[in-house]
């Protein structure tokens, strides 16, 4: 997804001629991402054992079971795929504490629409394979934004392998509308942060909330509001991410900001496949938690070049 959006941005028409800051962000975002993968996969391999308990299986349950009514609710009765989703994550988590994350992670795998030729029974079939990754990637990258998101797209992947799902295509938007998007972005990712850390009102009821009054809200207040919507709620992933992961309001806001320009390099691939906004912001997040990884670490050796 991270090549699909800088393809997208150097391909499209928000940049015009290929600059070298150009290169030199994507290579400090490529290697600030890679480094945080790579530790996160090797914390993971090291824990010991794993098993599947009663509380796994119900997690497997809400998730193949609101992917398919969110997209009866998105399609079926028309409210769109942000609104469904968001309904359904509030109110899975209103219903059940326990249970409203992984009915979240089965509502992205819903937002699949029929531009990728998504039908009730495609939905379905990657709900139940979303359920299956949401399981065994438990105790990997917790606390980032957007990896209920990105078990969603494994599961819409999955089933596009097999034939049941085939992506649409789309355009890079105009540079004032890109701009906008991006900073619409900015501003949710850490709105989000502050509803659910500083509020204590948790991840799931922030993000839910953010994109439905985004999804209610922008489609009528601008021309592009669909697109406003959308960017709001991916940004709204990232602002999921727990303090330990992105730490404060500044740091969501370069993670929601970063989030914006990969919505807008990604938006002509994979349009139409439920996660693919989960998987940008957890691209975002990833990048975020690299960079001032990295940063706390070449700080000290510069602090002592500059002293002596």
């Amino acid at each position: 997804m991270c090549a699909a959006a800088a393809a997208g941005l150097a391909g499209g028409t928000v940049g015009g001629p290929e600059l070298p800051i150009g290169a030199a962000v994507f290579a400090v975002a490529a290697v600030s991402l890679g480094y945080t993968a790579a530790r996160e996969t090797r914390d993971a391999l090291r824990t010991d054992g794993f098993g599947v308990t009663r509380v796994d299986l119900g997690n497997a349950t809400a998730v193949a079971v609101a992917a398919p009514v969110t997209y009866a609710l998105s399609v079926r009765v028309g409210v769109g795929a942000v609104v469904a989703s968001a309904l359904v994550g509030l109110c899975a988590h209103l219903l059940t504490e326990t249970y409203g994350a992984p009915a979240y992670c089965g509502s992205f795998v819903g937002m699949a629409t029929p531009a990728a030729d998504a039908d009730l029974a495609s939905v379905a079939a990657a709900g139940l394979v979303a359920a299956v990754a949401f399981v065994a990637a438990k105790r990997a990258f917790n606390g980032f934004g957007g990896k209920l998101g990105t078990t969603a797209f494994v599961g819409c992947l999955s089933v596009a392998a097999l034939g049941g799902l085939t992506p649409g295509t789309g355009t890079v938007p105009d540079p004032a509308v890109a701009a906008g998007l991006v900073a619409a972005a900015a501003v949710a990712a850490p709105v989000t942060f502050l509803v659910s850390v500083r509020l204590g009102h948790g991840p799931v009821v922030a993000s839910a909330v953010v994109g439905l009054v985004a999804g209610v809200v922008c489609p009528p207040l601008f021309a592009a509001g669909d697109a406003v919507a959308a960017v709001a709620f991916c940004a709204s992933f990232a602002g999921m991410a727990t303090p330990e992961r992105i730490p404060g309001p500044g740091a969501m806001l370069l993670a929601g900001g970063t989030a914006g320009v990969g919505f807008v390099g990604a938006a002509p691939y994979v349009v139409g496949f439920g996660g693919k906004l989960g998987t940008i912001a957890f691209a975002a997040c990833l990048v975020t938690a690299g960079a001032l990884s990295l940063g706390r670490q070449v700080a000290p050796v510069g602090g002592d070049a500059v002293t002596g």
